[in-house]
């Protein structure tokens, strides 16, 4: 069991009740047949899109008229290809030189300089190749169409099942799916300026990209106009319709705007409310201020990501807003923020290809801790870091390893995920850490200013750092951004007279490495090159003294012996997170039970606790007690010495989490609810039904029953089934009672679950179900369920329904794998039914998992036996000591 760190989906990566990987291994990331990616030629780019949209909801179509004003950049080129999917074509027309006044004309149907002639062109369902005069440099175009979008544009509405469901229209173009709304060049690599003129329901509001054009008298018969005079990609054109609250904020003379639906005005003020404090700490940080006239967030119903940073208008999940009681232990300012950084990464700036989507993801993530810092401290930086590593080490660990920047997928939203997002921003504070703040700050401006309203590929990023340092970042670059992996290191701290010897071995398996080898997805990873920094604390009077030591790092082991004068107090292995990767820590059990008290730096406290959950003995406990019990201390040491005691499993540090389950933070409280799954005894069982029953937070419910079911008590079940459809923010109860059902590996849920998993149950709720089902039965009943909902809406839905199948492990289902697989539109899904494909016909999950528990029960088992033996230990010191006397 793990604590989820991020509990908001966001632009494209999984999300966070769907992404974590627990695989028994790392399996390669390129899959049979891939090949390479390379950018898209650009014979034409495109200066300014118009489009005239009227919006048929019953049919779910649209009528379109697209006015495309193009420019010439390769003087041979004989046609224009333009990305179109599914179009019912009525007219294609051209006005030769209308474009050459450098000013895009207003209005889709509007011909501009020269009169509009039918054009030469052919279409194959997919690309529009329309003729373009030799001797023109610049032309206008105009396509008149129909489609019924299977991608791109949502229309939503109430049925027998989901009666609440509001009625509404959203777009969500990322990665390439603007091309079943509009003709386009659907590549990063071209921008425009764009302009929407659209129909929609009498009394529905609108929102899109730029600024609003109509008057009130347009918008009260359902028309809307909207111009966007700054360059952008196409991928982030948006459309959001439907009836929703306003709420009017503002950042300086910035204007902002929060629609949310209407009765849940008071939750988006308290959402939102820190909006404008973030667009002025980036705009400071950045030394770019906001750079668009105004910034609106739309916050829409079954949205298929987290968040999507549109153009000065992103369009946000139900899940962000946050109730009274939700708000306790939850926050959205990190997805808010996330989808606020893109406007400057992103969207000012926009990643050239998708191979480089990280200028885009890594920054946005970065820039959440930015955020962090400022509003709550460097504790706060530092653990969401912490955070963002497990989630990348998770994926590397138990699904693939991949470079950050990566050319061999099959569909872009194959590199959306825990290396381009997570890894990502790791890979910036390192850059950070590496410059120094003023230079790297200084750094990131100039790639801003230097590449504004254009595209930026990594090597740009790394120039303006080079340009602004003077340093040389090749190889920083070559190791952490186009290689995959990262360090796995044994670091041995040893006292020994008058020296501390520090032995590090890096275990990588490592390779001989040429740049083009590096380029492929699963190349090997081979040794790193790093500044090992050590904080050596001594005894000063009353407090500590820090010794500051730093050793290079560029083979496979090294043994480093530092002068001492005196026995130091503790060793921190590198205090300020300079290693992206794993680092176990073996030393002295004095070392680290003093580190976990006085290290200066939460962190520092926080790294002594998994070292010392490997120390069963009283000190240790006693120490991690402390630690615990400390309602002084971060709340993150103490919940890292919570797992530590959870993970020594013994009768002592069970005595100590009970003592803590009324801890005030509620963080604390699911730190210890999580601690005590690990005891499979009656007394841990009791502390769990007691939170899950009652708790203030959402959270703490959810884990205490996720926790519950893990201590395999049968007392359990009944406690579970009366929490399992308890309302609660983002389903988060349902779901941790599901998985406490699954944990419990109780036959007498399936019936339960498998309610669970039809239509009209909540989606998160659904997705739970699917994933313990295999857990509890994997007969053809389960089978031949999840096969069924193969075809489900939901693309995460779908994605859980294909995991749950390779839990399963049944050869049988790769004809239903198969068939969705020929159907199925969206990226995340195909590439995960690929997974599950190739890796059907072993022994599967419910082998794995029964050699888990096996492996589990002997741990108990020796925990067992340590207490007992520590007890006769202690028995027997007190009668040597009886005899003494």
């Amino acid at each position: 069991m793990s604590l989820e760190y991020r509990l908001h989906a966001r632009c494209a990566c999984g999300s966070a009740l769907s992404s974590s990987e627990f695989g028994a291994a790392s399996r390669p990331f390129t899959l049979a047949g891939t090949k390479r990616v390379y950018e898209r030629a650009r014979p034409f780019t495109i200066r300014h899109i118009a489009l005239d949209l009227a919006l048929d909801i019953a049919e779910r179509s649209i009528r379109g008229a697209a006015r495309l004003e193009v420019v010439r950049v390769d003087p041979a080129a004989r046609e224009i290809a333009l990305d179109a999917i599914g179009f019912e074509i009525e007219a294609v027309e051209i006005s030769a030189g209308a474009a050459r006044s450098g000013k895009p004309r207003r209005g889709a149907g509007k011909a501009g300089g020269g009169a509009l002639q039918p054009a030469e062109h052919t279409y194959d369902g997919e690309t529009l190749r329309v003729a373009v005069p030799l001797e023109e440099a610049e032309a206008s175009i105009l396509v008149r169409y129909r489609a019924t979008p299977r991608r791109g544009l949502y229309v939503l509405a109430p049925d027998e099942h989901v009666p609440d469901r509001p009625r509404q229209v959203w777009t969500q173009c990322q990665d390439e799916d603007a091309r079943h709304i509009f003709p386009c060049i659907d590549k990063p690599h071209v921008k425009q300026t764009t302009e929407l003129r659209v129909e929609v329901p009498p009394g529905w509001t609108c929102l899109s990209n730029g600024e609003l054009l109509s008057d009130a008298r347009s918008h009260k018969a359902g028309v809307f106009h909207y111009r966007l005079d700054e360059p952008h990609p196409s991928y982030l054109f948006t459309l959001v319709a439907g009836e929703f609250a306003r709420i009017e904020d503002a950042a300086g003379d910035v204007p902002l705007a929060y629609l949310v639906p209407k009765g849940r005005e008071e939750d988006g003020r308290r959402t939102f409310a820190r909006t404008p404090d973030m667009i002025r700490h980036f705009g400071e940080k950045l030394g770019v201020p906001y750079p668009y006239r105004r910034y609106t967030q739309a916050v829409v119903s079954d949205f298929i990501f987290g968040g999507m940073e549109n153009t000065t208008a992103t369009t946000m999940y139900e899940h962000i807003l946050l109730d009274e009681r939700a708000a306790l232990d939850i926050s959205s300012d990190d997805l808010i923020a996330h989808e606020l950084a893109h406007q400057w990464f992103g969207d000012l700036v926009t990643c050239r290809d998708w191979s480089h989507g990280w200028l885009n993801e890594g920054f946005a993530t970065f820039m959440e801790h930015v955020y962090r810092e400022h509003h709550l401290g460097a504790d706060e930086y530092d653990h969401g870091l912490k955070g963002d590593l497990d989630a990348y080490l998770g994926e590397a660990r138990g699904r693939y390893r991949r470079p950050i920047v990566c050319q061999d997928y099959d569909a872009p939203l194959d590199v959306f995920d825990r290396h381009l997002y997570e890894k990502g921003g790791l890979v910036l504070h390192l850059l950070r850490r590496e410059l120094g703040d003023e230079l790297f700050w200084r750094g990131v401006n100039t790639y801003l200013t230097r590449h504004a309203r254009g595209v930026a590929e990594t090597r740009d990023l790394a120039r303006a750092l080079e340009d602004v340092s003077g340093r040389s970042l090749e190889r920083f670059f070559e190791q952490w951004v186009f290689r995959a992996g990262h360090p796995e290191l044994d670091v041995k701290i040893e006292i020994e007279g008058d020296q501390c010897v520090v032995t590090v071995k890096q275990t990588q398996s490592a390779g001989q490495h040429s740049r083009e080898h590096a380029l492929q997805a699963d190349a090997s990873t081979p040794v790193f090159a790093f500044d090992l920094v050590l904080d050596l604390g001594f005894a000063d009077g009353k407090g500590s003294t820090v010794r500051r030591e730093v050793r290079r790092v560029d083979q496979q082991a090294h043994t480093f012996a530092i002068p001492i004068a005196r026995r130091p107090r503790f060793v921190i292995v590198d205090p300020d997170f300079r290693i992206v990767g794993e680092v176990k820590v073996d030393a002295p059990g004095d070392l680290l039970r003093a580190q976990l008290a006085q290290a200066p730096t939460a962190r520092g406290r926080m790294l002594a606790a998994k070292p010392l959950s490997r120390r069963d003995d009283p000190p240790t406990t006693r120490a991690l007690g402390q630690s615990l019990a400390d309602a002084d201390e971060f709340w993150g040491v103490r919940a890292a010495a919570a797992g530590a005691l959870g993970a020594l499993q013994s009768s002592a540090a069970l005595a100590l989490l009970e003592a803590s389950a009324g801890a005030e933070h509620p963080k604390v409280r699911r730190a210890v609810a999580n601690a005590l799954g690990h005891f499979r005894s009656a007394k841990a069982a009791e502390a769990l039904a007691k939170l899950a029953l009652r708790d203030a937070s959402y959270l703490v419910e959810a884990e205490a029953a996720r926790a519950l079911g893990a201590t395999r008590q049968g007392s359990a079940f009944e406690t579970l089934i009366d929490i399992l459809d308890r309302p609660s923010w983002g389903e988060v109860i349902r779901c941790g009672a599901i998985d406490g059902l699954a944990n419990l590996r109780d036959e007498r849920a399936v019936p339960h679950l498998t309610a669970r998993t039809r239509y009209g149950v909540p989606t998160r709720g659904r997705r739970a179900a699917i994933m313990a089902l295999p857990k509890l039965s994997g007969d053809r009943r389960t089978r031949e369920l999840l096969e069924d909902l193969l075809d489900q809406p939901d693309p995460y839905l779908r994605v859980d329904v294909a995991r749950a199948l390779g839990e399963l492990g049944d050869g049988r289902s790769r004809g239903a794998l198969q068939r969705q697989l020929d159907r199925d539109l969206d990226g995340r899904v195909r590439r995960r039914i690929r997974e599950v494909l190739r890796d059907l016909g072993g022994s599967g999950k419910r082998e794995l998992d029964r050699l888990r528990d096996e492996l589990e029960a002997l741990r108990r088992d020796n925990a067992e036996i340590r207490t007992r033996l520590g007890k006769l230990e202690a028995t027997a010191s007190k009668g040597k000591k009886a005899d003494g006397k």
